[in-house]
This record gives C-alpha cells, structure tokens and sequence, in this order.
C-alpha cells in the first residue's frame, strides 16, 4: 500500500516564499524518502487537489496532508479540513490524514531563540 506525503504550504504572490516552502518540502524529502509533493492553498500550483492527483498517479493510496503553517488559524481549523471532505468525495479510494500543523513546539522555539543569537551577532558586526 503505497502512501504519500503533501506538504501544504499558504502560497504566495511572492515566488520565492513559495520556493521555500518547496525547500522545505526537498528538506523532508531527504530526510524520509517517499512520494512527496508540494500544494499551495491560495496564489500558485499545485494545489490541494493536484497534488492529489500527482501522487495518486504514482500510486499512493494513503495520503498524509502535512500543513506547513504555524498557527491554528483560520486555514487550520476550516479551511484546509473543509478542502479535505472535498478531496475524500472526489478521491473514495484514497486514505487522507491530516498531521498536525508545526504549532507551538520546542523545536520552533529553538529556531527563534537561533534567529535571536544570528541578530545579535550582526548588531554587534555592525557596531564594529
């Protein structure tokens, strides 16, 4: 039973945030090979659906939905669950799961407290 991982990131009109989210999406991948691909909710392709097809296509029949957002916003708790029920009507044959979005978790805080030190540092080059 093949199974495959979308990685859903919010799109942008800015290709290069939607870049990074397609790196990320390549970070995964080498981390954990599989069948991978990338959607956009809003501004670009692929999107939910298309992405669906991609993988259904390589023969995925279990599909985990993997949102890339930080916040239990609006696309977290309606929009993305709502698109989902579509996709389940549409797509019978195939399992969807949904993991958790990235949400307030040590590692991101880890991030943060990095971003904070790398400031620092260039505050202090500057002062040089």
């Amino acid at each position: 039973m093949a199974e495959g991982v979308i990685l859903l990131g919010h799109g942008s009109r800015r290709a290069e945030a939607n870049e990074e989210i397609r790196q990320i999406s390549r970070m995964v991948a080498d981390l954990n090979p599989g069948l991978y691909e990338t959607a956009f909710l809003s501004f670009c392709s692929p999107n939910l659906a298309e992405a669906v097809v991609k993988l259904k296509q390589a023969g995925a029949v279990k599909i985990i939905i993997t949102p890339i957002f930080l916040a239990n916003g609006n696309h977290i708790a309606l929009d993305i669950p709502e698109e989902i029920e579509g996709l389940k009507s549409d797509f019978p044959d195939v399992e969807f799961l949904v993991a958790d979005h990235i949400g307030p978790d040590p590692g991101v805080a880890e991030i943060v407290k990095e971003r904070i030190v790398q400031a620092r540092a260039k505050m202090s080059a500057k002062a040089v």
